[in-house]
């Protein structure tokens, strides 16, 4: 059995020379057989290391592929690493860290549930459930709980005391005290309002706008859940609860809530914007406007300030006054303040013409331009008194203008003024403001 060569053997065929002669036939041919050889020595040498690193270079080949795959996801990390350096910059540069960025929002503690008004037992686990869920997302159940017992106070937590000491003192567990699930389900058996559906049900029937159109909205999304009615239903609901102003104004804007592509969301937005909108328009018309009407006498403006509600005048006893009646002014002297049979203050006047009637300070105005009163029942001066007296106001009127005639009103009777000055004219279109003012105040 041959022996596997160890080393190559030097083999060079440029060394052989050409024989010259016969003679040196055969020992070229020598030279040519140990050439061979040692070539073929050689060719055995490196088939046989290539046999023995055939394995090597399999191995090797699968660990240069380990290696590139392993270069592809370093790349990938190092993008990443680049990626998340530059968001810690960002967030250093902005005052904050990384660590802030992530923190959970602080969420303020829920308000206690006393069991008082069963009402606002949904409202509270509402709210607890939300606490825990963004304050405390990995906290066990028993943690949980004992937070919602927390919040329990008066008679809820009453309700929870024999089950407590069961448990804390006697030592004997309580099971649905360790399953949030079962706790809620207790919860609601004690606390929750019976035939709440029902009762929602008829309070959305009843239900009316009678605030903003926003607090309308609120209630009837509240009363409206889970009762199972469709969306056109609650929509025609919606529309016939709200107020007459709000439907008065859709209708002015050929707005058709019953058409099929108008829902309870688009009418309701519809809603609070032309509420938005009227209110908006009240606070710019708030206050006493001028005149709308330009081309309107200086009578007429003040004619409408004092209907809407300018200052009347202070009136005393023994003063001239006056009260529209019947378009007219009735004209006379208030004499004193009595009361009537509700015990309420109102005036006593003596009226020109002789008349009684019932009015209240708020019918009566200053005279500024009081009527002669001529009375029949007056005793006739003397001669002598006359003689002795003087001339009467009617003859220093008389001297003092020249044969002058007073100035007497055709309306009223009055002096000093013509019939288009007389009050009885300019208040003469506001009997029905006053006798509203009257109705709206009782005897006053």
């Amino acid at each position: 059995m041959s022996t596997q060569p160890s080393t190559y053997v030097h083999a060079d065929p440029n060394a052989l020379s050409v024989p010259t002669n016969i003679q040196e036939i055969p020992a070229w041919a020598q030279e040519i057989k140990n050439l061979l050889l040692a070539m073929n020595q050689n060719l055995s040498l490196v088939i046989g290391q290539a046999a023995a690193h055939h394995t090597d270079i399999g191995t090797t080949q699968a660990t240069l592929n380990n290696h590139d795959s392993s270069i592809t996801n370093l790349d990938a990390l190092i993008v990443k690493l680049g990626a998340d350096i530059a968001k810690i910059g960002t967030a250093a540069a902005s005052g904050s860290s990384l660590a802030s960025a992530t923190k959970a929002p602080k969420l303020a503690t829920p308000d206690k549930f006393d069991g008082s008004d069963k009402n606002k037992a949904i409202s509270f686990r509402v709210a607890v459930s939300h606490y825990l869920r963004i304050s405390y997302p990995g906290s066990t159940v028993d943690e949980q709980i004992a937070f919602i017992i927390s919040c329990l106070d008066g008679k809820a937590h009453e309700w929870l005391e024999p089950y407590l000491e069961e448990e804390v003192v006697k030592g004997n567990p309580v099971s649905w005290l360790h399953n949030l699930d079962a706790f809620w389900l207790q919860f609601n058996a004690r606390w929750n309002v019976q035939n709440r559906t029902e009762n929602f049900r008829a309070k959305l029937r009843t239900l009316k706008q009678t605030k903003g159109v926003q607090d309308y909205y609120k209630d009837f999304q509240t009363y409206s859940q889970g009762l199972g009615y469709n969306d056109p239903s609650l929509r025609d609901m919606f529309y016939d609860g709200l107020s007459h102003k709000i439907k008065e104004t859709l209708m002015v804007q050929d707005y058709d809530h019953a058409d099929a592509s108008v829902t309870l969301a688009t009418l309701a937005e519809k809603a609070l914007k032309v509420d938005q909108r009227l209110e908006q328009f009240a606070a710019q018309h708030k206050g006493p406007s001028s005149s709308s009407n330009q081309s309107g006498s200086k009578s007429s403006t003040s004619t409408s300030a004092a209907a809407q509600g300018a200052p009347r005048d202070k009136l005393s006893v023994g003063e001239q006054v006056y009260a529209i009646v019947d378009g007219k002014a009735k004209k006379g002297v208030l004499q004193k303040v009595g009361q009537n049979a509700k015990g309420i203050a109102v005036p006593i006047v003596k009226w020109n013409d002789g008349t009684t009637m019932d009015v209240t300070f708020k019918s009566l105005k200053k005279d500024n331009h009081p009527a002669t009163v001529t009375s029949s029942t007056a005793p006739k001066a003397s001669s002598s008194s006359s003689r002795n007296s003087g001339p009467s106001p009617m003859d220093l009127d008389s001297a003092s203008s020249k044969g002058k005639k007073p100035i007497i009103c055709a309306t009223c009777g009055g002096r000093g003024h013509y019939a288009n000055q007389c009050p009885s004219k300019s208040y003469s279109g506001h009997e029905d403001h006053i006798s509203e003012d009257e109705l709206e105040n009782g005897d006053l």
